[in-house]
């Protein structure tokens, strides 16, 4: 008799790459480990970005089953859209999980895991199949901190706290916030992608010398004026790396779209990295030894914990908002670049260890 192939239900938040990316980390492994396993992940990331970790595309439901926040672009977000997204999805929540309760009992599901949308663990229990939570943080932690200065955020947190109380089992991310509304917690490594290339090999591939300054710039989408773009033309001896949907056309900027190389190679390679500080770039940093450059990003609770392990762990120089709009960008590279290099001593071995506690979920 054949053995069934064991199924499980991945929700990943829209919110940013960094969830997505080290979700798509620890899929791999669990493919790695269980070539029979059954994946189906739910949520709206990019295609490009799943086909870059499986090299083609998984099951994949194109749901989106929580908000996050919503941005404007890499560095602005807009609260008062988000509260209104939030209190939509809040008065749907019970056909929502409605929905995937009929989805996971049809699909014969064995474990949910999610990163981090809060509504398919209530979904989970209802159908009494076992779930687990991946991240740094829950959004509880996020929101409520929007709660503090507007009581119009109290009951988005009181209805994502009582899905996070059906969490089975949360495996916590260094880096985290807190995340005690799920109420059994394990501690994990980081989960994080690392460079396949060397970083010499990544610059010939490139076309670049080995005696470039590279600084990659790792962005989605930048609102630079005309006067801030002539800054950036005007810093001689660097070469920017940056890959689309970024648009960054200035003279020694080099687009890696297209080549074979990854883009932790790509964070390998560079001298430095300039960015916000975002979990799934700092996470990069952390495993390649890279330093950084970094920004502010508004209020958002997560930046207090990732400059923290920033400043302890890469060589590292912060640029304020207003000098990183003007493009006032070359005393920051020139500083960082005349700082020793520091490399980092943690585990990187993360998705190994989420993957083998999904596993052990299925048997």
């Amino acid at each position: 008799m054949q053995r069934e192939r064991p199924a499980i239900a991945y929700y990943i938040t829209p919110h940013g790459f960094g969830h997505a990316v080290r979700s798509l980390e620890i899929l791999r492994r669990l493919a790695d480990l269980e070539p029979d396993i059954e994946p189906t992940i739910i949520s709206d990331i990019p295609d490009a970005l799943v086909e870059q970790s499986f090299g083609s595309l998984p099951n994949i439901r194109r749901l989106r089953l929580d908000v996050g926040l919503y941005q404007y672009n890499s560095l602005r977000f807009d609260l008062e859209k988000s509260l209104d997204l939030l209190s939509c999805l809040n008065s749907a929540s019970e056909a929502i999980i409605d929905r995937e309760v009929e989805f996971l009992r049809r699909e014969r599901v064995r474990a949910v895991i999610s990163d981090i949308a809060w509504l398919p663990f209530e979904a989970a229990y209802r159908c009494g199949v076992p779930s687990i939570g991946v991240s740094n943080f829950t959004w509880d932690w996020i929101y409520n901190a929007y709660a503090a200065q507007d009581p119009r955020w109290d009951p988005i947190v009181s209805n994502v706290r009582r899905g996070y109380e059906k969490c089975s089992l949360f495996l916590q991310m260094p880096m985290h916030g807190d995340c005690s509304a799920c109420p059994r917690i394990e501690d994990v490594p980081l989960v994080a992608r690392k460079a396949e290339k060397s970083g010499s090999r990544v610059r010939s591939i490139l076309g670049l010398d080995p005696a470039d300054n590279v600084i990659l710039v790792s962005f989605v989408s930048l609102d630079l004026d005309e006067a801030a773009m002539r800054n950036l033309k005007n810093i001689d001896g660097i070469v920017f790396l940056y890959k689309s949907p970024l648009e960054f056309g200035i003279p020694r900027a080099l687009r890696f779209n297209g080549a074979p190389i990854s883009f932790p190679d790509a964070v390998g390679a560079a001298d430095a990295v300039i960015t916000k500080a975002g979990y799934g770039i700092v996470s990069d940093c952390l495993v390649q030894g890279t330093p950084i450059i970094y920004t502010e990003r508004g209020l958002f609770p997560e930046y207090d914990v990732l400059v923290n392990t920033i400043q302890r762990e890469l060589t590292s120089v912060f640029i304020d908002s207003k000098n990183f709009s003007a493009g006032n960008w070359e005393p920051s590279i020139r500083q960082v670049l005349s700082l020793p290099r520091r490399l980092p001593d943690i585990r990187v071995d993360g998705a190994d260890v989420c993957a083998r506690r999904i596993l052990a979920f299925l048997k």
